[in-house]
């Protein structure tokens, strides 16, 4: 089955076009996605913070240890997993050559429309936003949808649909270098993630661009 569009083929926002069958009216927000996910041992303290946290302030579970992650993109959401969207998408991640990534999260917020608390760097991640802008740009030779997520602020969300709740103290740095990439599938109601792809990066890849630095006036 070929998976580019034919001539005459409506465009459709964020891949929709790539569904074997038309899109339904109403879909739902099982979402196809990049992330990035703290080792097991970060990832039980970041749980384990929010959950005390959390527990006189708020009725809803933290998210679980297994599941915290960092979204990189989004590829769309469906009522399905597109296996022939995830086989192409396969491919060209599989053709990355990228080093690791460091993460630093130093603060607490509200994301997602003041519903969920999530962690995040003050002063950002930029080789996060480095390297999904990379993996962007390869998804877009090959005439494969993404977006970035709406809040595009790298974070990682501690606790969902938590409405009223107070910014989780953090008093000391959650760090850590993702030494891969992985394609996930979230099934929406679920609390469930179905993995269909990881990659190791790669120490001896070639540097990630410096940043600009601001220029200075000679005095």
């Amino acid at each position: 089955m070929s998976l580019r569009k034919h001539a005459g083929q409506p465009s459709l926002p964020f891949g929709e076009g790539w569904l074997p069958t038309p899109a339904r009216p109403v879909r739902s927000k099982s979402k196809l996605m990049f992330v990035l996910k703290p080792s097991t041992p970060m990832g039980l303290i970041m749980h384990g913070d929010a959950m005390h946290h959390a527990a006189n302030q708020n009725t809803r579970d933290a998210y679980p240890a297994h599941l915290l992650h960092m979204s990189l993109l989004c590829m769309e959401q469906f009522d399905e997993p597109p296996m022939a969207l995830i086989e192409a998408t396969r491919m060209v991640a599989a053709t990355l050559h990228a080093r690791p990534v460091p993460v630093t999260l130093d603060s607490s917020g509200l994301f997602g429309g003041k519903r969920h608390l999530a962690l995040y760097r003050a002063k950002g991640n930029p080789v996060v936003n480095q390297f999904a802008q990379m993996l962007r740009s390869a998804l877009s030779r090959h005439n494969l949808p993404s977006y970035r997520m709406a809040d595009a602020t790298p974070h990682v969300t501690l606790i969902y649909g938590c409405g009223r709740i107070e910014t989780m103290p953090v008093e000391r740095n959650y760090a850590w270098i993702a030494g891969e990439f992985m394609l996930v599938y979230s099934h929406y109601g679920e609390t469930r993630h179905e993995e269909f792809g990881r990659w190791s990066f790669d120490p001896n890849a070639p540097a990630y661009p410096a940043l600009p630095q601001q220029l200075r006036m000679p005095i």
